[in-house]
This record gives structure tokens, C-alpha cells and sequence, in this order.
């Protein structure tokens, strides 16, 4: 029987293959997909643990609310530390996740029913390949939720975030719920999973590749032309320095230089954050400049000093979008 252990890895190794042919741009960082999916492992045990409480158990909603919980909170660290910036990036780590822990779910499944003495091969292979594919969706689609919730589709206040955070875990758990209940037979329903999954994804990666060209075409000509007015001297004369002129009597002369190198750094970060996109979409290495690190360091420094006040004002300027944030501490 040792085949059937073999065969829970299934939908694992589909998704790896599906994600090395569509992920055109080669922007997945392996060591944290590799991490996705061994927090996934991991969080299944730990809802395992969990769900041993009879009471908790013994009901398919408190389950369905213990395992969305256990996966998404690794998914939310992720998001919310800037390691993913891409709707697209967001599914993968998501679906890597689902699948660890999808995985995991089904060597638990199977060593129970070898226990029992009840495998029947082709109905656990059907079964374990649903669920597994059920873990990654839910996961998948909690990320898709969680990234248009950080990037403040559904408002920009922390108040609207939090409504929209938990609203996007409350539809993942109905969705696992409803699964458990299997409300049509297991064969139809792995069918009807997998033919969504591909599609959806497919659908998904052409975006994500369309966002990022654009993001790159309107971005980067602008910045290094900003860049060049900024170290020519002409920086006044550009719109972005017209609109630092009004800034000027509202903050201290000290803050005010500060705000000038916090945008030279970004400025230079995310020029280099953008070509190391480029370099990888064309398959050669990211340029490492040990420059860019100490940027990021005074960028750090740089943003304490000039407070929050400071950091909102220059939001004309300096694109702290989710995307950007990624980038520039990803790609650099």
C-alpha cells in the first residue's frame, strides 16, 4: 500500500508543474514557496490538535472555521509583510499552502483507513485529490480576498480593512462548509474543482503578466526621469517638485531634507526593483548591489524621522502601493 501514500502527493505535484508553466515571469521566490507548503503541513497539524476537542470536532462548521483560520493566518503574515505584491503571487503562496496542508490531510486520511483496514485504492485517490483540491482553492481565493483588501479596493481605513478581512475569511469557511456537507458525488466534484482551478488560474496569471508590464511601462521612465531632475538640480521645475514647494512651511527645514533623500532613496530602490523584473521576465539573474541594501536600511531610518505626517504627505510622490512594497524589499 505504500503507492497510496505515494499518490496523496498527486495534487501537490500538479500544482508545481501547473506553476512552472504558467508563472512566465519567474517572479516566485522558491524558499518561500517551499515555506508556504511546509506551513501548510504544519498548520494542518496544529487544526488537528485542535479540532481533537470533541466539541469542536464533531462539527463540520467549527472544523471548516478551525482549518480556513489555521490557513489563512499564515497567509495573512505573508501578505501583510509585504512578501507577496502580485494578485497572481498571492494565489500561488496561497495554493502552496493548501496544498501542504491538503497533503498532509490526506496522509492522515489514508493511515486511518489502512488502521481500519477499509482502502478501497481508486475511491481514496478520488477522495484525497478532492479535498486536496479543495484546500488549495479555498486557500487560493483567501489570498485573491486578502490582497484586494491591502491594497484598499474596499476603502482605505483601517476599520474598512478589518470589515473586509473578516469577510473574506467568513466566505472561504461557507465555501469549505459547504464542500463538507458534499452536497454532489466526490467524482463530479473533484472533476468540477479541477477543470475551475486551471481555468481560473490560467485567467488569473494572463492578468497578473498584463499588470505587470503596464506597472513596469508607466513606472519606470517616470522615475528615472524624476530621478535625473532630482540630481540635476531641476527637481522644482517637475510637478512632483512644485507640489513639495507647498510642503515646505508645514514641516521643520530638518524634516524637509529628510523628505528629499526618503524620495531619492525610493526613487533609486525602485528603479532597481523594476529592472531585476525585467532581468527576470528575460531569464537572467537579479542584479545584487549591496548599495540597494543600505538604501533600503536609510530608507527605514529615513521614514521613522519624518513620521507618519511626513510619509502621508509624499503619497503624491512616493508609491508605497502593495506592489511597490514588494518589490523594492523582494526584488533588490
Amino acid at each position: 500500500m505504500a503507492w497510496l501514500y505515494f499518490l496523496t502527493a498527486l495534487p501537490l505535484a500538479l500544482f508545481i508543474v501547473y506553476l512552472l508553466v504558467m508563472d512566465s515571469f519567474k517572479l516566485t521566490k522558491w524558499s518561500t514557496l517551499v515555506s508556504s507548503i511546509a506551513a501548510g503541513l504544519v498548520m494542518y497539524l496544529v487544526s488537528w490538535l485542535i479540532c481533537r476537542i470533541p466539541t469542536i470536532g464533531g462539527s463540520k462548521l467549527m472544523v471548516s472555521i478551525v482549518e480556513e483560520l489555521c490557513k489563512g493566518a499564515i497567509l495573512y503574515v505573508l501578505i501583510a509583510r509585504h512578501k507577496v505584491g502580485l494578485m497572481g503571487d498571492a494565489t500561488i503562496y496561497g495554493s502552496a499552502i493548501g496544498a501542504g496542508f491538503g497533503l498532509m490531510s490526506n496522509v492522515f486520511h489514508l493511515h486511518h483507513l489502512l488502521l481500519e483496514g477499509g482502502v478501497n485504492g481508486w475511491h481514496t485517490i478520488f477522495l484525497g485529490f478532492e479535498a486536496a483540491v479543495m484546500h488549495i482553492g479555498c486557500t487560493s481565493l483567501l489570498a485573491m480576498a486578502l490582497m484586494m483588501v491591502h491594497e484598499g479596493k474596499f476603502g482605505e481605513s483601517p476599520r474598512a480593512k478589518a470589515i473586509g478581512t473578516v469577510v473574506s475569511f467568513m466566505v472561504t469557511i461557507i465555501v469549505h462548509y459547504v464542500h463538507a456537507l458534499e452536497p454532489i458525488d466526490p467524482l463530479i466534484l473533484t472533476a468540477l474543482l479541477v477543470v475551475y482551478y486551471f481555468i481560473s488560474k490560467r485567467s488569473l496569471f494572463k492578468k497578473n503578466e498584463k499588470f505587470v508590464h503596464e506597472w513596469l511601462d508607466e513606472g519606470i521612465s517616470n522615475e528615472i526621469n524624476l530621478l535625473g531632475s532630482l540630481k540635476r538640480g531641476e527637481f522644482s521645475g517637475t510637478r512632483a517638485g512644485e507640489y513639495m514647494l507647498t510642503l515646505k512651511e508645514s514641516f521643520e527645514p530638518e524634516t524637509f531634507f529628510d523628505m528629499f533623500c526618503y524620495i531619492q532613496n525610493y526613487l533609486e530602490l525602485s528603479i532597481a526593483a523594476r529592472s531585476n523584473l525585467i532581468l527576470k521576465e528575460a531569464g537572467l539573474d537579479p542584479v545584487q548591489d549591496p548599495v540597494n541594501k543600505a538604501r533600503l536600511q536609510e530608507m527605514a531610518e529615513l521614514r521613522r524621522r519624518i513620521g507618519l505626517t511626513g510619509e502621508q504627505a509624499l503619497r503624491p510622490i512616493v508609491d508605497r502601493t502593495q506592489v511597490n512594497e514588494w518589490a523594492v524589499e523582494n526584488l533588490v
